[in-house]
């Protein structure tokens, strides 16, 4: 048993207590000694507690009771209890930081050095200005002192002699409390009496500073580095984000996470950037001429962040220490400690990807990120003098002919098919010049059949502009005839088509080909959607069958990608964002953040049907496991957007009340409530559980709209279990819903 119960809670207890017996405080100390064996703790070490204090909530009638243990006449520092009596007298609950066998445990309490000597000593290692030296002005004892600051310090330094728990040993201190001079920082140190060494610290003043990419800036590509200043959230973390509650640290370390770089991949971890004293993590960043190892530091700050900001916000929608989050200290509240994530920046042991491993709860998770390397994306280049003259990225389809760096070069021709709808060019085309680059417009037959007609007709190079009204692209299958075209194939945005398209009525030349590798290499650890989507592993896996068990995510049909994909989505999600938006996952990592949509996923992220039409039957034709979760966190996705439609969306992530956060709820709930080895239409039966719990069922709606439209209705069939992907598609909704449903301010269903 550790000899502090740090934070031991009683939360579900209504412990009884006579309430005759006196007043709240006489209460609380009663149930201190009733409780003392549950709380490790002996009469000798509750011979000498005081109440230090005692107040009453207005709202709720709860006394708030705090007592200090004292062993020899010194008070034990940080050795409280706190004892939350109701009412009526009844204990609601009672936790514990007291130290057991402490008498037994105490070092020699006699210092060897006064508390003048153990202030310079503190004024030393934090570089004080010592020219003036501090001194006695206030004497309650020997061992009750108040200090002049001196030059070191912008008031009085309080000292009083005291004992605290390191490494299971009572340790003499002084206890003093400096408002350094000139800086904002206001530290409360303990200071061993006899070795002067300072064994814990808390910053007051709590201003932590680090430039990252904050949410809900997903990447580089959406905006500026910032400097972000105590972002950490108090219930959550209330160690703030570099003290593990056995040591404070002013590198990337903490109660949270450990971010470090691991560049030789050898898991033991390498560099992290230190703050300093006042941890400051301001480290600069040259995206335009730098390498990922030339802003090492900048990279593992950045990661530090998220992986903290994700561990906060969870731990409000109930990923918590009971749920088995990823914490070392878990302060008495549940569930197993000592399991941080360990987070590698630029991992030496692959490129291109990221991971995250889950062990069960109390051993430490591990995400490795890596560098991306790559060349820009393939480019339709109009030249000039053409009023169009520019780079318009484009995605190269599942078929074709490959796009190199010689490209295919010649003439846009709009293509005409000689039918009502003469540009989709389904049929075979009139007046084609052979030799020139066909541009195609999306819709009426398959992307395969266009290109085809168009190489037949003699057509160098197919560019098929897509007609969702912005500039996203989508992914092009071959269809029936795709895998006899031979020449490049690719899709431009809507907008960007519409532009040069207008320039063909005369000679417009242009080029088909990828610009080779003119980009620096890409760190996944300045992407937050990718950061995000790891992490998501941790909080899926720990939340499904229990904290105690990783194994419960199985089978080809294993949602786990999808849930990732939902928490860098969320997290990245801003005010005026909407349904019909093409989102990706990776878009930066894999040159193309200018491309609505774009990543690392067969679909883009949509409401919109016509850019992602994924259903449940899709996961038989897509890659397993991140195909099978893209369909997945399709119906997520649209169930989010029927949420936000209803309730609004709220940029307060920690605080806020929309149908974002209730769309964030429902996942998390949904996690924990499903059973081993669940489905598609387990989670989806989770989640309506979930709303039923938490909403009394307000949203049961939404929830199958989402569903159902994705071909996960109440008719559909997984197929007998998660080891299959023989599914069959149900389009039908719950007779409380009604078959009108999806009309009402959602797209029919096809």
């Amino acid at each position: 048993m550790r000899s502090m119960l740090r934070g031991l809670a009683l939360a579900a207890l209504v412990l009884c207590v006579n309430a005759t017996a006196g007043t709240p405080q006489d209460l609380a100390l009663q149930a201190l000694e009733q409780r003392a064996a549950s709380l490790g703790l002996r009469a000798t070490d509750l011979a000498d507690v005081r109440i230090r204090d005692a107040f009453t909530s207005r709202h709720n009638g709860v006394t708030h009771v705090w007592m200090q243990q004292y062993v020899d006449d010194l008070p034990v520092a940080l050795g409280v209890a706190n004892a939350n009596v109701l009412a009526d007298g009844r204990i609601s609950s009672l936790h514990s930081r007291m130290s057991a066998e402490a008498r037994a445990r105490a070092a020699n309490r006699t210092p060897t050095l006064d508390a003048i000597d153990a202030v310079m000593r503190y004024a030393s290692v934090r570089d004080l200005d010592t020219r003036v030296l501090p001194r006695i002005t206030e004497r309650t004892s020997d061992e009750d002192l108040t200090l002049s600051g001196g030059s070191l310090a912008d008031g009085p330094i309080p000292a009083r002699l005291s004992w605290y728990e390191h490494k299971n040993q009572l340790r003499l201190v002084w206890d003093i409390a400096v408002d350094e001079a000139g800086r904002p920082d206001w530290y409360n140190a303990f200071i061993d009496a006899h070795s002067g060494e300072i064994l814990f610290t808390v910053n007051w003043t709590q201003e932590v500073t680090y430039r990252v990419f904050p949410e809900p800036l997903e990447h580089p590509g959406e905006g500026p580095d910032q400097r972000v200043v105590d972002p950490h959230d108090p219930t959550a973390s209330p160690l703030g984000w570099h003290d593990d509650g056995n040591q404070a640290y002013t590198d990337t370390r903490g109660n949270n996470v450990r971010a470090q770089d691991d560049l030789d991949a050898n898991n033991t971890g390498g560099s992290r950037p230190d703050g300093g004293a006042a941890l400051v993590f301001d480290f600069p960043i040259d995206l335009a001429t730098q390498q990922p190892i030339d802003y090492l530091d900048f990279a593992i700050t950045n990661l530090f962040y998220w992986n903290n900001r994700l561990h906060d916000v969870l731990w409000h929608f109930g990923f918590d220490e009971p749920a088995g989050n990823f914490q070392v200290d878990n302060f008495g509240n549940g569930g197993v400690g000592g399991d941080l994530v360990i987070a590698d920046a630029q991992d030496g042991s692959g490129t291109n990807n990221a991971n995250f491993s889950t062990p069960p709860d109390g051993s430490p998770g591990r995400m490795q990120m890596f560098r991306f390397t790559g060349s820009a994306p393939p480019v339709v280049r109009i030249d000039a003098p053409a009023p169009s003259a520019g780079d318009y990225p484009v995605a190269v389809a599942g078929f074709g002919g490959a796009v190199d760096g010689t490209g295919a070069v010649g003439t846009l021709q709009l293509v005409d098919d000689g039918s009502a709808s003469p540009e989709q060019g389904c049929g075979a085309l009139q007046g084609f010049t052979a030799g020139r680059i066909a541009v195609i417009r999306r819709g009426g037959c398959e992307f395969g059949l266009k290109a085809l007609n168009a190489e037949q007709a003699g057509a160098i190079a197919a560019i098929i502009v897509n007609n969702d009204g912005g500039n996203g692209t989508i992914t092009m299958a071959p269809g029936a005839v795709g895998d006899q075209v031979t020449v490049p194939t690719v899709m431009v945005g809507n907008a960007d088509g519409d532009t040069f398209i207008a320039d063909l009525g005369g000679s417009v030349s242009g080029r088909v080909f990828s610009p080779g590798s003119t980009n620096l290499d890409r760190d996944s650890d300045l992407d937050a959607g990718v950061i995000a989507h790891e992490y998501g592993h941790g909080l899926s896996i720990r939340l499904t069958g229990g904290p105690s068990n990783s194994s419960c995510l199985f089978g080809s049909q294993q949602a786990g990608e999808g849930w990732s994909d939902f928490l860098a989505l969320w997290f990245t999600a801003k005010p005026g964002d909407q349904a019909s938006d093409l989102r990706g996952v990776g878009g930066y990592v894999t040159f193309r953040e200018n491309i609505p949509g774009a990543g690392i996923r067969p679909f883009p992220y949509t409401r919109d049907m016509t850019a992602n039409p994924a259903t449940y039957e899709t996961v038989g034709s897509v890659s397993v496991p991140h195909g099978v979760g893209t369909v997945f966190n399709s119906a997520l996705w649209d169930m989010y957007w029927n949420l936000v439609d209803k309730h609004g969306f709220d940029p307060d992530f920690i605080g806020g009340n929309g149908g974002n956060h209730i769309a964030m709820q429902l996942v998390i709930d949904g996690l924990k409530l499903q059973g081993c080895g669940p489905t598609f239409l387990d989670t989806r039966d989770a989640m309506l559980e979930a709303d039923r719990i938490n909403n009394g069922g307000a949203n049961q709606c939404e929830i199958w709209n989402a569903f159902a439209r994705r071909g996960m209705g109440a008719d559909a069939s997984d197929g007998g279990g998660p080891t299959t992907l023989a599914v069959s598609n149900g389009f039908a909704l719950p007779q409380s819903c009604g078959e009108n449903f999806f009309r009402d301010g959602f797209e029919t269903l096809p």
